[in-house]
């Protein structure tokens, strides 16, 4: 059973880091308050017009019932999401606390006698301040949303239950699936399975089942399956109910499932035994005016448009996005790219980082396994790789994710372009690339592509970020190398995509990126803390590129490959990319920590 705790809240700043030592979490302090604000949870404490750029401490506070009938059960309070360190009290008891902006987490309520008939006091304090050993750290370019930004549940379970519920198909061809379906029991359970094919007929008619004692895993195979794919997102419908002499009592467990496979063969990408190209942009959890708390609707709206350009795939943009962006993606039809806020540069020599990037993977497998649009896992974005402590560290990560999930993909995306060859470790090459936007001209692609190629020739590449920033309404006519026009992100976008279509290894490609998003560094006067990137604005107009995806999405260049005489040309090329791989450390510590010390203004 799930119970809101969602709506009216109080919540108050704490600039000085006081309320601990004061006890704001005790409800006499609380009565005697007279400045609360009150505000409706799930919510960012930045939407609040004189927070909007604030990182620091905010309390938060609610009262709620419970119903003391329920009896013999497990009660956690549950926060689908809460940026960035989260402290939990009820009825003046600390429940615990956790770190990590983005992952679903909970507090067993071990006393049920804690919670009272009328009026349970919930008391949360939440701060949003960097951490040098945090993920992310110190410095990244995306705005530092805080606060209890997704749902908070109760969740009652009884004391016997399925826990663990996880549903894997495999492919041994197209005609055939095998569903292995594992879990584990709590207690004691005897239950019935049954898999349903929703049709618009009799949605509730099993096309299987069976009866289950206490085991923990079946194995089903289906002939003639339908299988989920971006094109026909078929979606099958798993439900274990409990029973006794033979009645079915209650559900256990549901979700829906899709069955797909994906997988590399040398150079190539296959899903469902079918070889595909990832053809996508990525997405930052935010929309004006909501911040991160993106109502559902608009989830299904950003996937649509996707689609209507003829994108397959969404990159989540740089860390764990709420889980009903996978419900729409699972509904919809489009293949998902999931990573966590190993961003730059994080302490890669804490063990403590380490420990906590790992419980993050863990978090986001364990959330996102039974979704058929997750395809991948990547373990950091533009971290120096150069370093032998962070090759170490993503190796080993990569691992760690093999150990928790054999179905997917797992990468991590570097923007070293000739000396990184930690790659050769992950299921796919990853590379952010922004020719003829911070570097040289984006004529030189096809020579850079080939030439970069070289360090891990036997695997499939995807471009996870290349584009140009843009201005909405600021064009130039026939001018397409004028920066923040939208005839410059025309003519770079447009010859990256018909370079990239044309090489066999590259497997997909990702426009950085879809929306404008919000950044304090950037300053100057077109994009006025802003991210203009986005190939519609923050506010979703349509920028000039959008148009002409139709025409573009599928255009190959025709384009030679890498000559003598193509190298000797282009010969200059080469040192001018190694000086940028070294100065590009120094710039993004430089623009960030401008970032942290006078665009975040501490209200």
């Amino acid at each position: 059973m799930k119970i809101s705790l969602n709506g009216n809240w109080f919540c108050e700043v704490d600039k000085e880091d006081i309320g601990r030592n004061q006890n704001w979490f005790k409800y006499e302090n609380f009565e005697s308050k007279k400045s609360l604000i009150e505000i409706k949870i799930p919510i960012s404490f930045n939407i609040l017009k004189a927070y909007e750029n604030f990182e620091g401490i905010f309390w938060h506070y609610f009262l709620f019932d419970f119903d003391q009938q329920i009896k013999d059960v497990d009660v956690f309070i549950e926060f689908e999401g809460s940026n960035y360190f989260t402290e939990v009290w009820l009825n003046n008891e600390f429940l615990g606390d956790n770190e990590g902006g983005f992952l679903p987490f909970r507090f067993k309520i071990k006393k049920t006698t804690l919670l009272k008939v009328k009026s349970n006091f919930l008391v949360v304090r939440v701060d949003n301040i960097r951490r040098k050993d945090g993920i992310p750290g110190l410095f990244f370019d995306w705005f530092n949303w805080g606060g209890i930004y997704r749902d908070v549940n109760l969740i009652i379970l009884k004391k016997n239950r399925l826990e663990k519920v996880r549903i894997k198909t495999l492919l041994p061809s197209r005609k055939k699936a095998i569903i292995q379906i594992s879990y584990r029991i709590k207690g004691s359970l005897n239950f019935k399975w049954s898999i349903i094919e929703p049709n618009e007929k009799n949605e509730n008619m099993p096309i299987i089942s069976g009866i289950k004692p206490n085991q923990n895993f079946i194995e089903i195979t289906l002939i003639n399956p339908k299988l989920w794919s971006p094109d026909s997102p078929k979606l099958y419908k798993l439900v274990l109910e409990s029973i006794d002499n033979g009645k079915n009592k209650e559900i256990l467990f549901e979700t829906k499932f899709g069955i797909r496979q994906i997988e590399t063969k040398g150079i190539y990408l296959y899903l469902n035994k079918k070889r595909i190209k990832i053809k996508g942009a990525s997405l930052h959890e935010e929309y004006i005016p909501y911040g991160r708390t993106i109502p559902y609707e608009k989830r299904e709206e950003d996937i649509k448009n996707m689609k209507s350009f003829g994108f397959n795939a969404l990159r989540t943009a740089h860390y764990s996005h709420d889980e009903k962006l996978m419900n729409a993606a699972d509904k919809l039809g489009i293949l998902i790219l999931e990573e966590i806020p190993l961003w730059g540069f994080c302490d890669f020599r804490n063990p403590k980082t380490f420990k906590l990037a790992a419980k993050m993977l863990k978090k986001l497998i364990k959330r996102d396994y039974n979704h058929p649009s997750v395809i991948w896992w990547s373990v950091g974005n533009e971290i120096p790789i150069q370093q032998p402590n962070c090759s170490r560290f993503m190796r080993r990560l990569m691992e760690w994710v093999r150990m928790h999930d054999d179905t997917r993909l797992v990468t991590y995306v570097s923007y070293k372009f000739f000396i990184d060859l930690t790659h050769r470790k992950a299921d796919i090459a990853a590379v952010n690339v922004y020719l003829g936007w911070y570097y040289a001209r984006v004529n030189q692609l096809n020579f850079m592509a080939d030439a970069m190629r070289s360090l891990s020739p036997k695997k499939p590449w995807i471009f996870t970020e290349f584009g140009a920033g843009a201005k909405y309404g600021f064009k130039q006519g026939w001018n397409k190398q004028v920066k923040f026009s939208e005839e410059k992100q025309v003519h770079t976008i447009e010859y990256t995509i018909r370079t990239l279509n044309s090489k066999d290894y590259i497997a997909g490609w990702f426009i950085w990126i879809y929306r404008d998003f919000r950044s304090l560094v950037r300053i100057n006067q077109y994009q006025q803390g802003f991210n203009r990137k986005g190939i519609v604005s923050e506010k979703n107009e349509k920028k000039l590129i959008t148009k002409l995806f139709p025409k573009i999405i599928h255009e190959k260049r025709k384009v030679r490959d890498l000559t003598l005489l193509g190298f000797l040309l282009n010969a200059y090329f080469f040192p001018l990319l190694f000086v940028y791989n070294f100065i590009f450390d120094f710039f993004i510590l430089y623009s960030m920590n401008l970032q942290y010390k006078r665009g975040v203004k501490k209200a």
